[in-house]
């Protein structure tokens, strides 16, 4: 198939590597020339603009950073609904808010084209090796058409209901695990700093009703010395500010609090690190490094 890959950044990058290995023709666009280049090694066709990469394509992906970047990308002076066939897919793996979502799937349905929202979750890594989890909002039929190569990029495929859905659910899941995250980082710092092994706790937290997903991933990033920057503060902090948006009608102390926290995370230069380095904010207030090494 002839698909556009508009944004291959971190995660966009990965996901284009697995198109082009399953045996699909790949046109690609990104402001950065050296995500560009690799690709182009590896057989992808590199665009000048996303209008110039959507042209002839069946299926246009994107994977974008902010929903002004996306914004432009569709209905910008070179967005792709300049140049998109009739009948064509337009699908975002980017996190923004429903909103937004919900206007651009209507400004794609004027040219007769379809759109689905995709958020991902799984990470870096889970791009690399095709096992992200989509959560997907818009018309089951339209998702039939496209499940052939979205089941090269994903283990497990949610129709989260009719477009803006699969937005919704991405920044509920986020909000959880920045909450999680952040609540992690607090109870098992100052565990350690009061005399407790880290790697007890670990253990014992796993076996019991604290266990989750994050705890398990801890120890692939805080707990390490590299520390290593899968997903960073700034995104994190984009997507809890924009639920807690969507979410401005209802009480959210607890969101709040957690979104104040990655404020002063951004605030003392963490920003591109981890999401999770987060808690380095807790390290510094008791003087401790939590590691496993």
């Amino acid at each position: 198939m002839k698909i556009a890959f508009i944004g291959v950044g971190r995660m966009g990058s990965r996901m284009a590597y697995r198109l082009l290995e399953a045996g699909h023709e790949l046109s690609i666009y990104d402001p950065y020339t050296p995500a560009v280049d690799d690709l182009k090694k590896r057989g992808a066709t590199a665009a000048g603009n996303p209008q110039e990469a959507a042209e002839g394509t069946e299926l246009i992906m994107m994977s974008l950073p902010s929903p002004a970047t996306f914004i432009d990308a569709v209905v910008g002076e070179t967005g792709v609904l300049n140049k998109v066939s009739p009948g064509a897919i337009v699908i975002d793996f980017s996190t923004v808010d429903p909103a937004t979502t919900k206007e651009i799937a209507t400004q794609c349905a004027r040219k007769n084209v379809y759109f689905l929202d995709s958020p991902v979750s799984g990470g870096v890594a889970g791009a690399a090796s095709g096992n992200l989890v989509l959560m997907i909002g818009g018309c089951k039929e339209v998702i039939d058409r496209a499940r052939p190569v979205l089941e090269v990029l994903s283990s497990r495929i949610v129709h989260c209901g009719e477009t803006g859905a699969g937005q919704l659910t991405k920044l509920s899941h986020n909000l959880l695990t920045a909450i999680n995250t952040v609540a992690l980082g607090e109870v098992m710092s100052v565990s350690v700093k009061a005399g407790a092994d880290l790697k007890v706790l670990c253990e014992v937290f796993s076996a019991g009703l604290a266990g989750s997903k994050m705890l398990d991933y801890l120890p692939k990033t805080l707990f390490t010395e590299e520390r290593p920057a899968n997903f960073a503060i700034d995104l994190m902090h984009k997507d809890i500010s924009l639920c807690l948006k969507e979410f401005s009608n209802y009480s959210m102390p607890l969101g709040q609090l957690v979104l104040q926290t990655y404020n002063a995370a951004r605030l003392k230069g963490l920003g591109g690190k981890d999401s999770t380095s987060v808690n380095e904010l807790y390290e510094e207030l008791i003087n401790l490094r939590l590691t496993l090494n």
